[in-house]
């Protein structure tokens, strides 16, 4: 690898606010390839890991969360960054293909059920006012392309270019509402906080930041009556998480014009967003995972739930460290540990023999940020699920991708199959330690579990690096616990067929 980073390379970096030492880390991990992700068995019910309440236990979190809520800080954190273009690419495909008439099912579909979307009206007025035929009449002409070019082109509503976000999703008796309203509808039900605040964070992209600051100052407008102080804020993925582009042969990549080429650094990257916040909970779910008002109920009481649970774990955490700090007696020990196995199920692999290395283990894996992620029962999904991971020292359980699976290894693969659960990102976060001080998140991610992928650059091949997934590697070293939560909080929208659902009707 022959490194040669001239003046205009060096002012580069400058610019991004990236440290050559990253660059340099980087360049080697290309070159010795991502280590393989060492899976011991999938998280389960069957063997612990992941936790199952009855209805009983999950009222009593439940009542613990709304007895103290209103006495602490709490984020809705929302990654919203990126258009909402892979969720209309198949109709992107009929628009640019020959064809006259949809040949593709969900695409036959979605004309014979227009209606049924939130956006029709928008829609039919759009065709109106370019075509002076409304959205009825441009189908009995078969004018398909049309009306496709008045959803998804700027001319037009413009969603084959918007973020999800500020697409609508649902309708109502009054008007339809946006992914982004549906949070704040949703917040309102479970994340008002300290001084009746309502904190909505959205991580966005800086071509759309304009938009959503106003429709959120449309929002507030809107919610202005309601007892309760809506705050958004928004943030950017920083350029100094991008990383750095490489050759077929992992020499740095430099475009026609001999510049250093980066990429964004993926999901990931939002750890840095995440971490700029200060809170006592922080609640997470994507962008497109929302349901209409008559759904939201099991959301509701299951996200109280989780909180209440992480409540209940985290105070027995900090109860632990305390005690570990005065000086546990030998009973304190055996519950300590008994609570790391059976609660946090991780399993050490070294062999404790004194006193102090046992204070001083439980003192590790106490002093980290903790995560309750509820997890759905895996019908099929594609996407992340829970296992138990092998490290130098310690088991412990994580939310693995596919992509991180060595798919070669028929263990692996077995495991796989054997998987129960399936990840919908429904979780709620602790950040801070047991003396209240937030923890620097950057310090819990696991940077091996980086993904490298193969892409194109004006047609030249080049290999990529993307960042420690945001619930995989970035939040590899915190303590994690798995609940089941049921399907219903589970209502995403990946195409626009989705909205056709009857979940999302």
């Amino acid at each position: 690898m022959h490194l040669n980073f001239d003046g205009k390379d060096l002012k580069l970096l400058k610019s991004k606010g990236i440290k050559i030492e990253e660059v340099l880390r980087q360049l080697n991990l290309f070159r010795t390839g991502v280590p393989p992700i060492k899976l011991v068995e999938p998280a389960t019910i069957s063997n612990g890991v992941v936790k199952v309440l009855t209805s009983n236990e999950l009222q009593h979190y439940v009542q613990i969360y709304n007895n103290i809520r209103r006495s602490k800080v709490i984020y809705k954190f929302t990654p919203a960054s990126g258009a909402a273009t892979r969720m209309f690419k198949k109709l992107f495909a009929f628009l640019n293909s020959d064809d006259t008439e949809p040949m593709d099912d969900e695409v036959r579909m979605m004309f014979a059920n227009i209606k049924q979307l939130a956006f029709y009206e928008d829609l039919d007025a759009v065709c109106k006012r370019i075509y002076q035929a409304g959205i009825e009449e441009l189908i009995a002409k078969g004018m398909y392309t049309e009306i496709l070019k008045a959803m998804l082109q700027p001319e037009g509503l413009g969603y084959g270019h918007l973020p999800k976000a500020l697409i609508k999703f649902h309708r109502y008796s009054d008007r339809a509402r946006t992914a982004m309203e549906e949070h704040l509808v949703e917040g309102i039900r479970y994340a008002v906080g300290r001084d009746d605040a309502l904190e909505l964070h959205f991580t966005v992209s800086p071509e759309h930041r304009e938009m959503f600051d106003e429709h959120a100052k449309q929002l507030v407008e809107i919610y202005k009556d309601y007892e309760v102080d809506i705050r958004f804020s928004f943030s950017i993925q920083d350029p100094s998480t991008d990383t750095i582009a490489v050759t077929p042969d992992n020499e740095p990549f430099r475009t026609d014009d001999g510049e250093l080429l980066f990429r964004p650094g993926g999901h990931g990257t939002l750890i840095y967003n995440l971490n700029s916040l200060e809170a006592d909970f922080i609640f997470v779910k994507n962008i497109d995972n929302v349901a209409p008002d008559r759904i939201k109920p099991d959301t509701e009481r299951w996200f109280q739930g989780l909180a209440g649970y992480l409540y209940t774990l985290k105070s027995k955490i900090d109860a632990y460290m305390d005690m570990l700090e005065i000086g546990p007696t030998e009973k304190d020990l055996e519950d300590i540990f008994s609570f790391i196995h059976n609660v946090l199920s991780i399993r050490i692999k070294d062999e404790l023999k004194t006193t102090e290395e046992k204070i001083e283990m439980a003192r590790s894996i106490f002093n980290r940020p903790v995560r309750v992620a509820g997890m759905v029962k895996n019908l099929g999904q594609e996407g992340g699920g829970p296992f138990l991971v092998e490290y130098d020292n310690f088991i412990s359980p994580q939310i693995v991708e596919k992509a991180q699976i060595d798919l070669n290894n028929p263990r692996y693969l077995s495991m796989l199959k054997e998987a129960t659960h399936f990840n919908p990102t429904f979780m709620v976060l602790s950040v801070k330690d047991h003396k209240g001080k937030k923890f620097d998140l950057l310090e819990f991610v696991d940077e091996n579990a980086s993904f490298i992928t193969t892409k194109t650059y004006q047609g030249r091949t080049l290999k990529a690096l993307e960042r420690p997934g945001l619930w995989n590697g970035a939040m590899a070293f915190w303590n994690t616990v798995f609940v089941e939560v049921p399907l219903t909080v589970f209502n995403p929208v990946k195409t626009v067929f989705d909205l056709l659902k009857p979940n999302h009707q």
